[in-house]
């Protein structure tokens, strides 16, 4: 278990291993649920599914996190877009709500996420500072 609460791919089974633990410790669920920065009754469900299954029932609560914002499809547009030619990222978010007819779903920074993913980079556009022609004389 304490393996577990340490080593576990997923953030929340090393919380949940480690709420289970602190309770055997027989620290108090307000105080466990305290410090870890979750509700009592998370971890009350916690400890029942540890009565009830084992390890097994601290694993099964995993979902695999929040479903994206963008879908497959979305990307695939995205990318086609940037790969046909130099664009931002706001026009290319406009184009995947042309080509999918709904309002753009995320912010532009998990546009940016995703096209990195798919082998595309992007810079942000700066302002050069130009240097004056004539040079000043330092007093």
């Amino acid at each position: 278990m304490q393996q577990m609460s340490l080593n576990h791919q997923h953030r929340d089974v090393r919380i949940r291993a480690a709420g289970v633990m602190m309770l055997g410790r027989k620290i108090k669920l307000t105080g466990v649920a305290a410090q870890l920065g979750v509700s009592g009754q998370s971890v009350y469900n916690w400890a029942h599914a540890w009565r009830e299954s084992g390890i097994f029932g601290l694993l099964v609560g995993h979902k695999g996190g929040r479903p994206r914002s963008l879908s497959e499809a979305m990307i695939a547009s995205a990318v086609e877009a940037a790969s046909a030619e130099l664009m931002t990222l706001r026009q290319i978010a406009q184009r995947v709500e042309e080509a999918h007819g709904v309002p753009f779903p995320c912010r532009l920074d998990t546009l940016s996420t995703a096209l990195k993913r798919a082998g595309f980079s992007y810079k942000r556009g700066r302002y050069s500072l130009k240097k004056n022609a004539t040079q000043r004389s330092s007093p």
